[in-house]
This record gives C-alpha cells, structure tokens and sequence, in this order.
C-alpha cells in the first residue's frame, strides 16, 4: 500500500466513514484511462471530497455523502469488486486524480488500520 493509502484508512478509521460523491444520477464513477479498468473515489473527510467539487468545473452539481465504515467494508468494497471496479482514495487536484487500489486490497488495509486505531473496524459481510 503506497503512503497515501495508508492516510487514508488512518483517517477514514478515526472518523467511522468515508466519503463518496453524489450529483442526480448516482455515485460518481471515473472512466478508465487507455487500458485500465473504472474506478468510484471515496475521500477520508467531506472538506476533501468538498475541495474536488469546487476546483474540478465539471463536478459543481455534486454533493459529498458520508459512507458508514462498517457499511463501506460490508456493502460497498465486496460491491465494488464484482462490478470490476478498482477504488480511488483522497483524489485531488483540478483532474481529481490520486492513488487506485483493489477494493479487497482497501479492506484489508482498513481493517489493519483499525486495530491500530480508535475504533474496531470488523469488516464483516452484512453489516451496517
């Protein structure tokens, strides 16, 4: 896991959630560059899913919408990974880009990281 990985289950541990953007249409997925596959990006904290929607001119109309980390690890990552889509985690910039991972791969660093952290992070199928 890269460094900001690592920042980012730290961060979404300590805060019990993360978050995923939202316009009308549902949850924000970003296409694959040449050759890759999809991803839907999820930020540690809803002032750096905010900072996207105000500096990327495309994504105004989105809204910031918290994700229960019991139900991220539950519903969302397992989802996820049979779509076939990777995850983004704390993208930036005005191209909203930054570090991709396997969903089973972020799972399983959030739950390392919440036996280091404030909470128990369980990661179990069905919860939340």
């Amino acid at each position: 896991m890269t460094a900001g990985v690592g920042a980012f289950c730290a961060a979404a541990v300590a805060a019990g959630c993360v978050w995923v953007l939202r316009d009308a249409d549902g949850y924000v997925t970003v296409a694959a560059a040449e050759g890759g596959r999809a991803a839907m990006p999820f930020w540690s904290s809803r002032a750096l899913a905010a900072t996207v929607t105000r500096r990327a001119p495309a994504q105004h109309r989105l809204v910031p919408e918290p994700v229960d980390l019991e139900a991220f690890l539950g519903r969302w990552l397992p989802g996820l990974g049979r779509d076939g889509l990777r995850v983004g985690v704390d993208w930036s910039g005005v191209r909203a880009r930054g570090p991709e991972v396997e969903p089973h791969e972020l799972a399983g660093a959030l739950v390392v990281a919440g036996r280091a952290g404030p909470r128990t992070v369980t990661g179990g199928a069905g919860v939340g």
